[in-house]
């Protein structure tokens, strides 16, 4: 059957002016229709969802986050944790994700092959949430960083390490170049050039794309001219970075709760407080430099579900305005995820991935917190059940 979606606004993810009293026609998994509501030839028996006073627009996007982690939880629990509590701890957080009108997620890496059956779950039906794009297991030096990943060394045991990712269902290859800002060694390089181009190589090899966790330093050059698809965090970038981005391509993917959210600094240490607020006073400085250079950038939680809006907010702190933050997390997280042909925008042919809020978020970016209406590939979720 049918689904018509009547609409007081609509915003369609292109960028260009809001669509006054419109309607979206659903057929199946896709968007059949989009117009003017008196304008639309609508089939005999469709059903219609009537949101006269909402705003429409497509399913956002979070482009950075960890299916079994939740940013802030208690920090009496060490990571990682039995498998079965992880496992509910996802179902848990992708219905968050889900009832906040987000309808797709790149999970780039856990220290499992866990969200292999997760995301067949979700697509199968058997639990609520976005549908996911994930790197399964991250990969790093085994004198490096990263709590979500394993240490392989040398070029045929960083080939053997994606080539067992693939073949367990990845979606793309995510490497841990530098540290951790928070533990102090954000901008160091665990990687050399050559263990670098062999992780991009072998992902190319196989049409996947390779993602970054860096926050600044030498990684940040070697990583941009390997061809990698998008450098993650990245909160000590400088302005030869942008220059980087812009010579080659690659795309910023900024996570702000894990930086900037009221909770980051509670309980740290006075040496990890003042790492925090370096972070903070860096990117407050350089991303809207990067912003308005016209890099490609889009953002993500960090496993921060719950509050994706977080992300949108302080985009706009930093200069943008509440259609550029829409779009960064609709079609630029759309293009950057490599999935534009399908979702990112509202428009015949692509997914019906589409959320509505009861007020104009072109006002006030924050009314995309009271989500009302979710639709993912033409189901209609109950909000009230999730």
């Amino acid at each position: 059957m049918s689904i018509l979606i009547k609409c007081g606004r609509l915003i369609d993810g292109k960028g260009g002016d809001p669509l006054e009293n419109a309607s979206i026609l659903v057929e199946g998994q896709k968007i059949s229709a989009v117009g003017r509501s008196m304008e639309l030839k609508v089939p005999p028996e469709t059903r219609v969802i009537d949101l006269p006073n909402s705003t429409v627009l497509p399913g956002m996007i979070d482009a950075h986050t960890h299916l079994m982690q939740q940013f802030g939880e208690d920090p009496n629990e060490k990571y990682p944790q039995p498998e079965l509590y992880e496992m509910l701890k996802s179902v848990r957080n992708m219905r968050w994700d889900i009832r906040c009108g987000i309808t797709t997620i790149r999970n780039p890496g856990e220290r499992s092959w866990r969200a292999i059956p997760i995301r067949h779950g979700i697509e199968r039906g058997i639990i609520p949430g976005p549908r996911i794009l994930t790197g399964i297991r991250g990969i790093r030096p085994t004198h490096g960083w990263g709590q979500n990943a394993f240490g392989f060394d040398g070029v045929e045991s960083l080939r053997k390490a994606i080539r067992e990712n693939v073949e367990a269902g990845a979606d793309l290859i995510k490497i841990y170049v530098s540290g951790s800002h928070f533990a102090g060694n954000g901008t160091k390089c665990y990687m050399t050039p050559e263990e670098i181009h062999v992780c991009t190589d072998e992902a190319h090899q196989v049409g996947l794309p390779v993602v970054v966790h860096c926050h600044g330093g030498t990684g940040v050059k070697q990583c941009v001219e390997a061809g990698v698809k998008t450098i993650e965090h990245l909160t000590m970038m400088t302005e030869e970075d942008i220059e980087l981005f812009l010579k080659h391509g690659t795309t910023l993917v900024a996570t702000f709760n894990p930086y900037f959210h009221e909770s980051t600094l509670a309980g740290r240490t006075p040496e990890i407080a003042a790492k925090v607020i370096e972070a903070q006073e860096n990117m407050r400085r350089i991303f809207p430099k990067a912003f308005k250079s016209g890099i490609k950038f889009t953002v993500g939680t960090d496993s921060t579900h719950g509050n994706f809006v977080f992300e949108l907010e302080m985009l706009v702190q930093m200069g943008l305005s509440p259609m550029q933050a829409i779009l960064t997390c609709t079609r630029q997280a759309a293009e950057t995820l490599g999935i534009l042909e399908y979702t990112g925008t509202l428009e015949p042919g692509k997914w019906a991935d589409i959320i509505g809020v009861p007020e104009n978020p072109l006002e006030n970016i924050s009314r995309l917190r009271n989500v009302n209406f979710v639709m993912k590939a033409g189901v209609h979720f109950d909000l009230s059940s999730l």
